[in-house]
Order: structure tokens, then sequence, then C-alpha cells
């Protein structure tokens, strides 16, 4: 069956509200259909060949109203139909009335005489166990006292479920004898679960304290934990699954059987064979076509399962000796040191070293872990043109623990004259040696240099020892942290050593495989490429994947089964890949250790935005409180830091300075991850089969889940200890997961700070009041396309600090949201009312929100100004400005960034008085229809250092530059507007106009036809986009560029044209 929605266009309200609550239909039917369908083969597996004729009966009844919705799905694009058809069918997927059948049916197939012949199915068991985890889930989701009572011992059941269906997906041989007596331990688990007394219980039809039936199903349910435990305890006294103990105490089916048999005794008896009726395919033949099953997961290939999965180590995958495509035996890797694509690096430091400055210089040669920083400098200390230029050469390994005596005599012996162990040294102190090497240096041009710097302490301990003769010596540097150079003396810029390219990696790992003299064969080329483009640019894990490849047969199809098996898993788990990164780790100060690793909270590979980033470290109390300083600074200061030792990257950077997005290599995430997973920092689940199967373990503080929703949802996790819960969607953009009910996260993750949901599409029109149960949250993100209106209670969260919502509606924020004094951070992605309190009389008792930072997108209409009084400090704000009167801005002495989009439409502010706060730093207008005479409001901000003035931002042909205007300002963008003349105020000042201008942009300009020609005479200016202009545009553009160059000689003036 095509559960998906036809495409008709455009909804109506009240027809996506139908919509919606079907789709919310069609997800619970799919959840019965599939209860029904592993409860059939279940009961069939265990032996019952019949079943009432009840819940045949009930079977037809689900199949019908299957066969309804998918009517009405058919005959979706008809709009009468649409408004005439009811979509009201009342379906659980698992009903209360049935309960007692389903009891039957279990109990009867426990006591089956046939259940030692059966075959037992591993994946009938594992979609049983799967509805019984689910049910149990929702038990654990109910709030009564019964549940509340038992709830540790339901717990416990439900960890031994879950047990379950992780051994079940584990393939061994001889697994008859455990599927069998799994199948009895869920056979009594169903009897629980399904129990009708407990579904009365929290119907609330029977007393708890009053019920014999309620004692006899605790005794029961205590009893299953117990088997399951002891099972769980014989399984890990084994030392194989295969070899099992068959021993006197081991669980039997018959002990199952007499255990379940209780509850029976106290109630009906059990079920008479005489009434009911066969029980063939035919059941199963009207559900199958109705359910939506997901695609068998792949089967391991025996290559891969030989290829390695440990995380200490790295071994050749087994291969077969009998390959018909043989090229050439393995062989052992090349041990020698092979320089490769570093001719271009090594030239720019070369440069560096012999150009003709005379003061000392330190050249520090920056990057991080495996990236070749050493292997650059060996080149370049070798290079037959440094051999000439220096007179002498010394090298010394200083590395993050090091020894001042050591490190002495290791230089002064690297130029190869001595013996580290000679007495001449040997019997010196520092002091001593320390002097012998500034004589040995004295008077000569040297070059020496320190690998592996960590900081500048070695430095200062020996920069005594060299002398600045004014002869052109230099000192290298390397190491993996940009900021080491730039704290000591004689520091020159730092040069960033880049990754190969796939053709130099590809280069590296051939002569690694086969030798410098022999080439890789043409039938292996392709796959070797694939291979080094896997590699990440990193020489390090070339090397590493070389030392493989070259022990293994040069096949096709060993290559081939190895190329789509490794992944960045398997060179970030061996040890020497992993102890290098231990050390930058172990290196870092404790408050930055927690933020690196929460980067694996993340996707991997993702480019994530640093303001999102710092935040959340804020929240999760990473981030010291500074008395003076804003959290919000203390946290950019942390990601500075972590960018100079070159463990974090920059993605792109903020036009008024600072960082956009970050991100983290490959190898470090794979690190990060497994280093949070072992000091239980953060759980990183991806893909369903790691969803189903985590054991939760004691007291888990932050799990990141990247899946598909629906996945996340089958998975029925609980873990009610949490504090952050993150997801991420495996495939966003792709099959959006909609979900429509989020009442199970209010009442199993009480305890949540974090909750970031942004990687599924809430159906909601309102927010749950349940919210406020999350008492302790302080970081709530969402994403509801259709969400409206956010209740009252959210005032109850008065911890809360961020509240990001992704929605495509008008957002309307209640007036409790004035008593959340603690609220830093409100984005939400479309438009966002908040109300104004009724009770708030006079300027002098406003409900205000001191700490807000950030705003948008703030929509305004006549009490524009009297909103903007009660958010007096906020930094970055982003309104929608839908009135048309006076609007001062002016007492916003905090905003430093304002996005400002205007109802243009609504007449002409040549009359309006407007005011922008002083400290602005960016500005960004839109629709505003500000008057080209008013423009002096803006070129008079003296701060101000990004603009961008968007369509319809001002209104007039001509745009005369005020003198002395825009003072600070380094980035200028015009988009879609349609100044005709952008002219001087004085035609004949040379000075006064865009002092600081570095970048200007130019977006879809059609009219314009004189430009400012004080852009040919600016200094300071890089760079000039022109996108999608007119040809008269471009020709203007041209103008300056011949005017810069005649000017100042600026022929490296980037100009960049794009239709």
């Amino acid at each position: 069956m095509d559960w998906k929605i036809f495409d008709s266009g455009p909804l109506s309200a009240p027809f996506r509200a139908q919509v919606q609550d079907l789709e919310a239909q069609v997800q619970d039917l799919e959840a019965k259909l599939t209860f029904l369908k592993s409860f059939i083969a279940f009961a069939k597996m265990r032996g019952t060949a019949d079943i009432p004729a009840l819940l045949l009966a009930y079977f037809e009844v689900v199949a019908l109203t299957a066969a309804r919705l998918s009517y009405m799905w058919s005959f979706w694009k008809n709009v009468e139909y649409r408004s005439t058809c009811s979509f009201k069918l009342s379906i659980r997927a698992v009903d209360f009335h049935v309960y007692e059948i389903y009891k039957e049916v279990l109990a009867a197939s426990n006591s089956s005489a046939s259940l030692h012949t059966a075959v037992m199915d591993e994946r009938i068991l594992n979609n049983f166990n799967d509805s019984l985890i689910s049910r149990l889930w929702e038990l654990l989701c109910c709030s009564s006292s019964f549940v509340d009572s038992m709830k540790d011992q339901m717990r416990i059941l439900y960890a031994g479920l879950r047990f379950f269906r992780s051994i079940l997906r584990e393939h061994h041989e001889m697994m008859d004898e455990q599927n069998e007596k799994i199948g009895a331990l869920l056979g009594e688990a169903g009897i629980i679960i399904f129990s009708p007394t407990l579904s009365r219980v929290i119907e609330g039809e029977v007393s708890f304290s009053g019920s014999t039936q309620v004692l006899d199903f605790c005794d029961m349910l205590t009893n299953t934990n117990i088997h399951i435990k002891h099972f769980e305890d014989q399984l890990s006294v084994s030392s194989t699954i295969q070899s099992l103990p068959n021993s006197s105490h081991s669980l039997r089916a018959s002990e199952v059987s007499q255990t379940s048999s209780r509850m029976l005794s106290k109630g009906k008896m059990p079920i008479d064979h005489e009434v009911m009726v066969g029980l063939d395919d035919e059941a199963e033949k009207v559900i199958e076509p109705l359910i939506k099953h997901f695609e068998d997961q792949l089967s391991v290939s025996s290559t891969r399962q030989n290829l390695p999965n440990s995380s200490h180590s790295l071994r050749a995958p087994q291969v077969s000796q009998t390959s018909s495509r043989m090229l050439s035996k393995g062989k052992m890797p090349i041990a020698r040191e092979i320089m490769v694509g570093l001719d271009d690096e090594a030239e720019k430091v070369i440069e560096r070293l012999v150009r003709e400055a005379k003061q000392v210089e330190i050249v520090p040669i920056v990057g991080m872990a495996g990236l070749g920083k050493t292997t650059l400098a060996k080149k370049v200390y070798n290079d037959n043109s440094i051999i000439y230029n220096f007179h002498i050469r010394l090298w010394g390994t200083v590395s993050q623990e090091y020894n001042k005596k050591s490190l002495l005599t290791q230089i002064l012996c690297s130029d190869g004259k001595h013996s580290r162990m000679d007495d001449e040294f040997q019997n010196l102190d520092e002091h001593a040696l320390v002097e012998k090497l500034y004589k040995k240096l004295k008077k000569n041009r040297y070059l020496v240099v320190f690998d592996d710097v960590w900081d500048t302490g070695a430095w200062h301990e020996l920069e005594i020892a060299f002398p600045d003769d004014k002869n052109g010596s230099r000192i290298i540097f390397t190491s993996r942290f940009s900021n080491v150079a730039s704290e000591v003396q004689y520091g020159g810029e730092h040069h960033n050593i880049r990754c190969l390219t796939v053709e130099e990696s590809f280069e590296l790992l051939q002569k690694k495989v086969f030798g410098e003299e022999e080439e890789c064969p043409q039938a292996l080329h392709e796959l070797g490429m694939e291979i080094a483009e896997k590699c990440w640019g990193l020489p390090f894990a070339v090397v590493v994947v070389a030392g493989v490849l070259a022990t293994i047969e040069h096949d096709i199809l060993v290559w081939k089964k190895f190329a789509e098996s490794f992944t960045s898993t398997m060179v970030s788990g061996t040890d020497q890949w992993k102890k290098s990164l231990e050390l930058s780790y172990e290196h870092l100060p404790y408050h930055l250790k927690a933020c690196l690793l929460y980067f694996a909270a993340f996707r991997e590979d993702e480019k994530i935005g640093a303001k999102k980033l710092m935040r959340l470290w804020i929240v999760e109390g990473f981030v010291e409180k500074i008395e003076g300083k804003r959290s919000e600074d203390i946290a950019e200061e942390y990601l500075m830091d972590l960018i100079g030792r070159n463990l974090v990257m920059v993605g792109k950077n903020r036009s008024i300075g600072g960082v956009k997005t970050c991100y983290i290599h490959d190898l470090i995430f794979e690190f990060c991850k497994g280093e949070a997973k072992e000091k239980n920092f953060l759980q990183v689940l991806r893909g369903y089969d790691e969803l189903s199967t985590f054991n939760e373990p004691p007291n888990l503080p932050r799990l990141s889940i990247c899946s598909r929703g629906e996945y996340f949802i089958k998975s029925r996790l609980f873990f009610p200890h949490l504090a952050s819960l993150l997801f991420f969607d495996a495939t966003p953009g792709y099959n959006e997961f909609k979900l429509f009910n989020i009442s199970f996260l209010f009442c199993i993750y009480k305890r949540l700070n974090v909750l970031n949901l942004e990687g599924i599409n809430l159906r909601l029109k309102e927010l749950p009041a349940e919210v406020e149960s999350l008492l302790c949250l302080r970081y709530l993100s969402l994403k509801a396309r259709n969400m409206e209106f956010i209740p009252q209670s959210i005032a109850k969260l008065s911890h809360l600090e961020t509240f990001s919502l992704n929605s495509d509606e008008i957002v309307s924020l209640p007036d409790s949201i004035w008593n959340m004094k603690k609220l830093r951070h409100i984005h939400v992605r479309w438009r966002v009312v908040i109300h104004v309190p009724s009770n708030d009389n006079g300027v002098e008792n406003l409900s205000t929100l001191p700490n807000l930072d950030t705003l948008s997108c703030l929509r305004l209409y006549e009490e524009g100004e009297n909103l903007l009084r009660r958010i007096p400090n906020v930094r970055q704000l982003k309104i929608s400005d839908r009135q048309t009167g006076v609007l001062n801005m002016s007492r916003l002495e905090c905003l430093e960034s304002l996005t400002w989009w205007g109802n243009y439409s609504s007449g002409s502010r040549e009359h309006v008085e407007l005011s922008f706060p002083m400290n602005l730093k960016k500005l960004s207008l839109e629709y505003l229809g500000l008057p080209c005479s008013k423009m002096s409001l803006v070129e008079k901000l003296p701060n101000l250092e990004v603009l961008k003035l968007r369509k319809r931002s001002m209104d007039g042909r001509k745009w005369e530059l005020m003198e002395g205007g825009f003072p600070k300002l380094r980035v200028l963008t015009l988009a879609c507007v349609e100044v005709a003349e952008w002219i001087e105020a004085d035609l004949d000042s040379d000075d006064g106009y865009f002092p600081c201008l570095q970048q200007l942009i130019l977006f879809r300009i059609y009219n314009l036809e004189m430009m400012s020609a004080c852009l040919g005479r600016i200094s300071t200016l890089e760079t000039i986009q022109v996108h999608e202009c007119t040809n008269g545009v471009k020709s203007l553009v041209r103008e300056i560029e011949e005017a810069q160059e005649y000017n100042y000689g600026n022929g490296n003036m980037k100009i960049s044209i794009r239709d």
C-alpha cells in the first residue's frame, strides 16, 4: 500500500489539519499491523495451531480499516470527496479489549507439546520482541500510581528485552537452544505486558491496593526478571555463545510454562480448543500486503568480517591465495620516509628562510596531527639551497614532555660531529650547555629546527642561547598550535601546511606500497585512487593504509572489498594515530577537553554554526563564569583556542570578524567519539542497528542520535536520567519524517538540560503544554513547520536560556515569556510575535528580558517601540516592521547587529523620524524605503563595519555620499537596489570616503549609471564581486580597477564577475 499523500497544491488550514490527523492515524495503523504480524508469526512458531475466532474477527476489522484508509488515499486528489469524507478511525496499536485473548494464546503456546521441536526463527523472535518493547515503553511513559510503584521492575524487564534485541542480531552457529530459551522468556514477558490486570489498573478500573490479581502480577513480573537475569548470567560465563552451558540450573521451557500459568489459575481457564478455528496462512495474507516492510539489512561479506574492528589495531584482512586475478604477491610496506606533494610548500618556506631580512626570525610550520609538518621541515632542512645559505644547521625535537639538558645535548649533537654519549656533554650542566650552544652559533648564519613544539616554555628557557647577529639566521618551529609563534620574540607569520590532493595521496600510496621504482598495476589504479581519496589528504592516513595494502594480495577483488570497507575508524583506531591525538587531547586545559569532545555530538563532516555550538557549551556548563564578561565572549575565546591548536578548523568567517562555521577532521571526530564514550561523557548512536541494540549505561549524561526519524521512534529508547538529547536527521531534506505526538519526551526525559530535535518535523500547530514538565531545560531547539502557538506554561521553564524554533508560520509567544528572566536567545525562523502584558502600567513598571542577547525575527506592529524598551541589552536583532510610525532604536545601546525588513508598501518615510544605535557594527536593510536623502543616518554610524542594502532598502535615484561618512566600513553589499547615481557630495575631495573599505559586492544591479569615483582612490580595497549585473555596471567596475592600478599600482585587487 502506498501511503504517500498526493501532491495537490497548497491546502487550506482545515484541510491541512485533516491531512495531519490522517497521517497520524496512518502511523498508528502501521504500528497495529506490525504488531499483529509479529504476534501471529510468534504464536505459530511457538506451536499454536489455532487461535480464537474472536481474535480472527478482530484481525479482519483491522484489515478492513486499512483497506478503507487506502481507499481514502486513492481519492485524495478529488477536492469534492476530500470535503465530505470522514477521517475519524478509532485506532490503537494494541487494544485493551483483546488483551485477555493475547494472554491466553501466549500461555497456550508456552504449554504446547511442540515447543521443543519448533524451529526458532530469529527474525520472528526479533519482530515480536520489538513489539513487546514498544508496548512496554508505552507503559513506562504512563503516569499512574501502579506503574510508578512498579517502574523499577518494569525498567529491568525493559532492559532485558533490549538485551534480547542485541543478541538476536548477532549471527552464530548452533543458536537453536538459545533461541528456544529466548522464545520461552518472550512468551512469559508477553503475558505480563498484555495482562488485562495491568491495563485495567492503568485505566483506573482496578484499585492497586486491594487486588490479589495485582499482587500476582507483581510476583510474576519479579520472577520473569529473575529468569532473564539468570539467562544473561549464563551467557556472560560462557566462553562463546555456541558453548552455552546446559546444566541443571539452565532455564527450561517447562519452568517458564509453570510460572506463566499462575495468573491463569487465578482467572480464566485456558482456551478450550473445541471453540477454536484453524490458523492457516490466510490471516497473514490479509495483513501482509498492508504493511510496509523495511529492507533487510545487507549481509556483511566475509571479507568485511575479517577486516579490523578493533579500536587498537589495524590488521590486514585474510584473503584467498587462489584468486584467478592475482597480479602480484603482497610484500612488506616501504619503511623509509617518502616525500610527496610538498614541493610548493617547501618553496614557500625556503623563500622566507633565505630572503634578505637580517634580523633572526622564527618561521612556524603549523597544522593538525598527521599533516606532515616534520616531513616538510626535513625536506627544507636538507634542501641544497639551505645547505648553501647557512653555515650551521641544527635540529632538536621538543615534544610535549621535554628535558632541558637532553634537548640541548640533542641540538648540539645534531650536526653529526659529536655523540650524545660523549663525556664532553654528559659532564656539563644546563648552564654550561647553553653557553656552549651560544658560542657555537655566534657569528655564524644558522638554521635551527625546533620540531614538535607544544608551548613556548622550551623556547623561553633556551632563547638566550640564540644570538641575533643580524646576519639572516633563522629558526623553524613545527607545531600543532598556530598561536605558539605569536607569543615569542622574533615570531613570524605562521605557515599553514595544506592537505595533499587526491593525486598526491595516490602517489604517496603507490610509492609506499610498491616502492619508488615500481608503479601501481593499471588494473588497481582506479581502486587505488578511490582508497587515496578516503585518506582526507593526510599523509599519516595514507601511510597507515599503505601498510595494510602492502601486506595483502594485490588482487582486484581483494582491493575492491578493502575500498568498500575502509572507513576513518580504521585509521583513527591505530595505536600511532590514537597516541598522537591523545597527546593533543591531554595537553588541553580541562575546560577545553569537554568542548572538543562535544564535537562528536554533531554529524560527521558537518559545518557547525559557531554561535549554536557556543550556546550549547554554555548551557552544558563547560564555559567558566567570569564576573564582568559575557559567557558568549568566553566561549568564543575557547573556540579560537581550539582553532589555534589546529584541532578545530574554520569553515566560514563572519563578515564582522569571528568564526561563522567550524568543523573537525574525520579522524579527530572518530577520536572524540571514542573518547567521549569511554569517559561516559557522550554516547553517539548512528542508524537503526545502534539505536535498537543500545543498552543504557548507568546515568548516561548525553546522547546524540544521527538517524532517520522513524528509527528514533521505533527504537523506543528509555533514558530517564538523560541530561542532553540531540537528534540529527541522517538524510536531511530527503523523505522528511513527521512526528505527531511528543508526549513521551515530557514523560521520560524530565531531567533534560538540552533538547535538540532539529532533525524531526513535529506536525504540531501548538507546542504541548506538558513542556512545563522539563523544569531543568536550558536549551530547546525544535523544527515544526506548522507551529503557530507557544503555551503560557513555557514560562515554567525558568532556567531556559535558548529557544529556537524552525517554523514556516508566524509564531505567537505568550505574554508569560516576560517572566523568563534567564532567556538569552530567541530564534524563530520565519516571524515571531511577542504579546505585551496587559497589566503593565507606565514605563517604570515594564516587564523586561534583561539578559536577552539575540532575538529573531521579531514582527513589530503599532507597539513596536514599547516592545523594544523591554529588551534593553539585546546585541543581535532581526525585525520585520509592519508599522508606519516612528521607530526610535537609539535606546538599544548594546545593539551590534541589526537586520530590518520594512514595509515598503506603507508609503514614503520622507517625514518619518528614524534613528539607529551608535554601537552598530553590522546593518542589513530591506524594503525599508529609506529616502536617499536620509542615508546620512547610516553613514554617520561611527562603528559600522558591514552594511547590506537590499531590495527597496532605499527610495530615490541619487545617493550622494556624505564626506567623512562610513569611517570604519569594511564590507558593502548592494543587492537589487534601484539607485541610478551613486556619487560623492564633493567631487573634488580626495579624502573622507570609505577610508577602511575592503570588499564591495554588487548583486543584480540594473539601473546604476554612475559610480563613486572615490572607489578608485581607496587604498584598502581588496575585492569587488559582481553578480548578475548589467554590462554598464561591469564597465564601471573595470574603470575602478584601472584607477586603482593607476593610483596605487594595485594590480592585485581581485575582480570577480559572474553572470
